[in-house]
């Protein structure tokens, strides 16, 4: 690691609240997972607004999919299911580390998710796919 990693990942979190691949750039579900996590193991997450990503991840969740979008106004994508959805245990880690149980539920609709990606993701002969109509992931 490089002196000041932490700090230059903050950098790369957006008005939105998710994480960019670099500073300036748009908020992605995969880079906001791995800058979030990377955060956490650095001891920085002091260094970001929590409340705002917050507030961008639960918006990720699409009301009549089910699924998560990796993006601001792009279409339901089942890879996001990990990326958006790992969001959630790291938030709640740090929002309420003495209390870190998902009993009461995460906080986005678990069954939504799980409706779609059993109902729309599963490829017939198996595997998932992003999206209904697509084909499988190897």
């Amino acid at each position: 690691l490089f002196k000041n990693t932490g700090e230059w990942i903050a950098k790369c979190q957006t008005f939105e609240g998710g994480f960019g691949s670099r500073p300036g750039t748009e908020a992605h579900g995969g880079y906001t997972f791995c800058s979030l996590a990377a955060l956490i193991l650095l001891n920085r997450t002091h260094l970001i607004d929590k409340k705002q990503l917050l507030h961008w991840a639960v918006h990720r969740q699409m009301r009549f999919e089910g699924g998560f979008q990796g993006r601001t106004n792009k279409m339901v994508d089942g890879c996001y299911s990990f990326w958006q959805g790992g969001i959630f245990p790291l938030l709640h880690h740090i929002i309420s580390p003495d209390n870190f149980n998902s009993q009461n539920g995460w906080l986005f609709s678990q069954v939504a998710l799980q409706d779609y990606i059993l109902f729309c993701c599963q490829y017939p002969s198996g595997g998932l796919v992003d999206k209904p109509g697509k084909s499988r992931d190897y």
